[in-house]
């Protein structure tokens, strides 16, 4: 009896222990609980990030799982994605704050307030003109943020100066009209208006002045821009040249040198000639200049310009004076149909007093059904005596490089 008592009792221990076990892997094996999550920050910025005192900025944001999200300073509790406009008087740190269960979150932008900028006038002319052929009138303007103390303008022909104006003190935004009072125009030519006395000679009919007028000349004023006191023009009849004009004159060469004028277009050593031509625009047109590059790889053609003029009925050639505020503009294109071209390049050149050849920025052309400007600023070459060159360069492939110079000129602004 006493071998079966404990025969049983072992076994209710052992049930026990086994249960016990069992309730420990289905509830106590799982671990720790998992932690939350933190809210995410998707975006906070400020736009724009820099303003002047009293402007507004705007905060924008997007967070995702968050339970509060706040903005400090000012701005407060706000929902998980909007906008708020702010306007700080100073520079501020704006901080958003993501929270939930599992912690918080933070991002900052910063809004920079400028100081605020002390105004200062700024005086400019912003015409001028001659009247009654005598009189040089002009306006001009305190385009500043703030009040101008009295000056004097100035009048300068030919860069030499000629006379002066008093001006009173001008109000920011202030634009008046006035003129030099203590001078008379005294040039028998100027845009087309003479003085009905004068005997105007060859050489006076075809002069040209640079006039400049200037504000704020004797300094007196402090400005916010010093650099744009002047204004200045051309009167007189302006300067052209026209180089399809005047290409029967010019010298054409390619690299095994002269060319016939008129060269057929057929000719493999290269062509220019002057005629009425279809280009890749569709359009026609009249008296251009056609020039097409020797028929070879990196083949070229060029023609040399210069002031032509007569004597005892020789034309002879000599150096172009490039006057003041020049440039040269053309417009260029293929003769319709040459889709075969793999482009060419154009340029303009210069032959100055040391006989060397230099050339502006070329410009790359080719067959698009369009037609392309060419421009070069001309103004450090003023009052430099010089030989013009246009010049058509090849590629790879000579094939239909049908170049045509629709308009190629030296003008005066």
């Amino acid at each position: 009896m006493k071998k079966r008592k404990w025969y049983w009792i072992l076994i209710a221990v052992s049930l026990v222990v086994l249960v016990g076990s069992t309730m420990g892997c289905a509830t106590g094996d799982k671990g720790a609980p998992e932690e939350s999550a933190e809210a995410v920050i998707n975006s906070f910025t400020a736009s724009p990030e820099t303003i002047n005192p009293g402007q507004l900025a705007t905060l924008s944001w997007d967070v995702s799982g968050a339970t509060t999200v706040t903005i400090e300073p000012v701005v407060g509790d706000v929902d998980p994605s909007g906008t708020e406009q702010v306007s700080p008087y100073a520079t501020t740190m704006f901080t958003l704050t993501a929270t939930n269960e599992g912690g918080s979150t933070t991002s900052s932008v910063t809004v920079t307030v400028t100081s605020a900028v002390t105004g200062k006038p700024d005086l400019v002319i912003t015409d001028f003109w001659l009247s009654g052929g005598h009189t040089v009138n002009y306006k001009i303007k305190n385009q500043g943020d703030a009040d101008a103390k009295s000056s004097l303008s100035y009048l300068y022909v030919d860069d030499l100066e000629t006379a002066n104006d008093y001006i009173e003190p001008l109000a920011a935004g202030q634009e008046m009209t006035t003129k030099f009072s203590n001078y008379s125009w005294d040039f028998p030519l100027v845009g087309g208006a003479t003085r009905p006395e004068a005997v105007i000679s060859a050489a006076e009919a075809t002069r040209t002045y640079h006039v400049e007028v200037c504000a704020d000349g004797d300094d007196a004023v402090e400005e916010s821009d010093e650099a744009n006191n002047c204004s200045d023009q051309i009167w007189g009849p302006k300067f052209t040249y026209d180089f399809v004009d005047k290409a029967a004159k010019a010298t054409w060469k390619n690299s095994s040198g002269e060319l016939e004028w008129v060269a057929a277009p057929t000719n493999k050593k290269g062509a220019a000639f002057v005629g009425k031509v279809i280009l890749e625009d569709g359009e026609v047109y009249l008296d251009v200049l056609s020039t097409y590059p020797e028929q070879v790889a990196d083949g070229w053609i060029q023609g040399k310009y210069g002031d032509f003029y007569a004597e005892a009925h020789v034309t002879l050639t000599r150096e172009i004076v490039v006057p003041e505020k020049a440039k040269f503009t053309a417009t260029v294109g293929f003769k319709k149909g040459a889709i075969a071209t793999d482009g060419v390049a154009v340029a303009l050149g210069y032959i100055g007093v040391d006989e060397s050849l230099v050339f502006f920025e070329k410009l790359d052309v080719y067959y698009d059904e369009t037609l392309d400007v060419y421009e070069i600023d001309l103004s450090d070459l003023a009052g430099e005596k010089v030989y013009f060159v246009l010049r058509v360069e090849a590629k790879d492939s000579w094939e239909q490089d049908w170049l045509v110079w629709v308009e190629a000129k030296i003008v005066q602004d």
